[in-house]
């Protein structure tokens, strides 16, 4: 088995697929092909749609009625007695066009213009958010993947060593050399870690089926990973701060929400303001009545005018929808604040933790080769007969537990700085 080989990147030791995706093609199908990605579009498609100028433009019905009646009757005179039948029809025509448009509403219809307009804003930021989250989880799953794969082959060589370790202690027993303890304890080493390694093959299999997942893939794909994990730049403290507070994408999703919060308040206020409209149009009548005095009529012509309106009192209804929005508005000032709160702490903890495992990573590279340096020589004493197999072991747990640890350290680094570039809004720049 191959030495691992760390240093400020973790190497896989395992054979490539015979097709790799990276980590950017892996982004792209995602981005593509994710459910989630697609209903967030379908609703900022909604929110555009709903940006209109409705509000400012006039309305215009048109109308039409007819009808038709007919009645037969009989009467008498008086005066001679003598009874007439009487038939009477009649047949009359409505017909208009009219145009209905509000010249002032107290400024209502440009905030809900501008209200509509935020409401995209926000869309297009939920759409952001989304695809920021979509990124980091695949980057997850990603580096995952490749974490897993180091663990693997380090599972493999360690089971290389316990089943020589056991051939050994079998040869040894059959030419008396050995009690039987040592061999029954190679045994168990060997059966150990050959559970070990199934349990890293099943959580590698699982690694892949989330993966195909978030990329709508078919979930049977599997060894199209072949890639190194390799850290950035250390990431300031303190430019990763203003960053945060300027490019964050919930951040600036409050603060469109405090926005439209401002909006609402607008068109409480423009209630107690007259709203004026211009009214005109166009109306033709046409009646035929045969039996009546009139038999035919017909008329048309325009019409236009003004109407203004002016509610005066409604039992303070208009004064308590302005306390609401102004409510509203305070609630949305809060939640900025609160969610800015929230996120600078987080920011610290995941910094302290990106911090530590930078400084762990150097050491415990350190250590796996020092540990692999020892189990080599451990191996070649224990052939010799001067190491016992329970010392060997020893020495084969601490070679493994300074992989787990150099691993782990690396994986919650890149893990940190990829959470850390979220935060902060540069996610999707620094693709």
């Amino acid at each position: 088995m191959k030495t691992f080989f760390f240093s400020g990147a973790v190497f896989l030791s395992i054979a490539a697929a015979a097709q790799t995706m990276p980590l950017y093609d892996c982004i792209q199908q995602a981005v593509a092909h994710n459910y989630a990605i697609k209903i967030v579009h379908n609703q900022k498609d909604v929110a555009e749609n709903n940006v209109t100028y409705t509000p400012f433009m006039p309305g215009i019905t048109a109308s039409g009625t007819q009808n038709q009646a007919y009645s037969v009757g009989s009467r008498t005179l008086a005066t001679t007695n003598e009874q007439t039948d009487i038939e009477a029809k009649a047949n009359n025509l409505n017909a208009g066009v009219a145009l209905n448009w509000r010249l002032f509403d107290g400024l209502a219809m440009f905030a809900t213009y501008h209200k509509q307009k935020e409401a995209l804003n926000v869309s297009e930021q939920e759409v952001k958010i989304a695809m920021e989250n979509l990124i980091a989880q695949v980057c997850y799953e990603y580096y995952n993947i490749i974490i897993l794969n180091n663990r693997l082959s380090a599972a493999q060589y360690s089971l290389t060593l316990s089943q020589e370790r056991y051939q050994q202690a079998m040869e040894m027993y059959t030419l008396g050399s050995s009690s039987g303890l040592d061999l029954r304890q190679a045994k168990i080493d060997f059966n150990a870690d050959s559970s070990v390694l199934m349990t890293q093959q099943e959580a590698l299999q699982n690694a892949y089926i989330r993966l195909n997942t978030l990329m709508n893939a078919p979930l049977t794909n599997q060894g199209y990973v072949y890639d190194s994990i390799s850290l950035l730049a250390k990431i300031d403290r303190q430019q990763l701060y203003e960053a945060t507070l300027k490019y964050n994408s919930t951040l600036t999703a409050a603060r469109l929400g405090k926005c439209i919060a401002e909006q609402d308040l607008k068109i409480a206020r423009a209630l107690r303001y007259p709203t004026l409209n211009f009214n005109t149009g166009y109306n033709y009548s046409w009646a035929e009545t045969p039996s009546s005095a009139v038999t035919y009529n017909r008329s048309s012509g325009f019409n236009w005018g003004f109407s203004l309106s002016w509610t005066l009192f409604d039992g303070f209804d208009v004064r308590r929808r302005i306390q609401n929005a102004k409510l509203s508005v305070t609630g949305s000032e809060l939640s900025y604040l609160q969610i800015e709160n929230n996120i600078q702490s987080e920011l610290a903890l995941v910094y302290n933790t990106y911090e530590t495992n930078l400084l762990k990573i150097n050491f415990e590279t350190e250590s796996v080769e020092t540990a692999y340096q020892t189990l080599d020589a451990a191996m070649s004493r224990y052939k010799l007969g001067g190491l016992s197999g329970i010392e060997f072991r020893e020495y084969q747990k601490n070679y493994l537990e300074a992989v787990e640890r150099q691993l782990s350290a690396t994986y919650q680094a890149k893990l940190s700085e990829i959470t850390l570039r979220l935060m902060s809004g540069e996610l999707i720049t620094g693709l």
